[in-house]
């Protein structure tokens, strides 16, 4: 068996899929992987704000956290 990934635009996926359908199941095996990589963890601004901190050699900002055991 080979692996063959693909890049599918949005607007054809469905379509796409439904094509693959039709092949027989027992030759073919189908793994969906969403790529959810564009998503930012911060908005822009904290990005900018966390940046400038992060270039200023005085910063001290002190983070602190707490381990609970379950």
């Amino acid at each position: 068996m080979k692996i063959l990934e693909l890049e599918v635009d949005d607007s054809i996926f469905d379509k796409f899929k439904g094509f693959l359908e039709i092949l027989p199941k027992n030759k073919i095996k189908i793994k969906e992987i969403y790529d959810d990589s564009h998503i930012d963890y911060v908005e822009k601004e904290e990005q900018k704000d966390i940046e400038k901190n992060l270039s200023n050699k005085n910063c001290r900002k002190v983070s602190h956290s707490k381990l609970v055991k379950l």
